[in-house]
């Protein structure tokens, strides 16, 4: 269980430089931030799951757990961007505080979202 979430922020930080070099090369490219946006995340929502589900969980993957994924990252964006709002606007952080504290609380959310969409439900026994 100590490997699970160094294996979640390898698999995290993979993403997050795919997320990157897509955005990039898509500005480059002069597509819209919202097009962009969207390409990485039919992009690497995905190859997200299929690697968190086989290496960072050991589960199968499954069109449920897939689609528990996906459901998962689009809360994850709404969180994301309640969270900033909440620092920057709320508690009137300067972005510079904001994002690294929006970042933190987004890593464990995202873990925990990951594993309840990758890992199968059982019944108790009993």
């Amino acid at each position: 269980m100590t490997r699970t979430p160094i294996r979640y922020l390898t698999i995290g930080a993979g993403c997050a430089v795919l997320n990157n070099a897509i955005l990039i090369g898509a500005d480059f490219s002069g597509l819209h931030y919202t097009a962009a946006t969207a390409l990485t995340f039919v992009t690497t929502v995905p190859l997200a799951y299929a690697a968190h589900a086989l290496w960072t969980f050991n589960a199968r993957l499954s069109w449920r757990g897939l689609a528990r994924f996906v459901a998962g990252s689009l809360s994850s964006l709404m969180a994301a961007g309640l969270t900033i709002a909440a620092l920057c606007g709320g508690l009137a952080l300067p972005m510079v505080l904001a994002a690294p504290l929006a970042t933190a609380v987004m890593v464990l959310y995202n873990f925990f979202m990951a594993r309840w969409a990758v890992t199968p439900t059982r019944c108790p026994e009993g």
